[in-house]
């Protein structure tokens, strides 16, 4: 049980690192990404199918773009002449660029089927 609570303590401490918007931005790229169709999904327009065909695909190119943006801000803020928010910005900034190639791998097959 000690391993469990360890692993809550950390991953609860990473969240608060990130902070509310990012975990927000994050989160929502996660769900985005589960929902990905496969490559050869007709589209759908009512019902659950319709979400997963429609929705999603809409908004991974904005989830993706968000996460680029926000990595590139991180990016622009670590070179301050402080230096103090290089440590703090350094696992956000990965973080995301790790979701937002994840998100793309997930939504390659469905927007490369689109092109036939």
């Amino acid at each position: 049980m000690s391993v469990v609570r360890e692993l809550v303590q950390v991953v609860g401490g990473f969240l608060r690192k990130l902070g509310p918007l990012r975990v927000a931005l994050v989160g929502g790229a996660v769900i985005v990404m589960f929902f990905a169709p496969p490559a050869d999904t007709r589209t759908v327009y009512e019902g659950m199918g319709f979400v997963r065909t429609v929705v999603m695909p809409t908004l991974a190119p904005l989830f993706l773009t968000g996460l680029l943006l926000d990595a590139l801000m991180c990016r622009v803020l670590m070179n301050d002449p402080d230096g103090a928010g290089a440590a703090r910005l350094r696992p956000s900034m990965w973080t995301e660029l790790l979701v937002a190639l994840a998100l793309a791998l997930a939504y390659a097959p469905f927007f490369a089927g689109l092109a036939v």
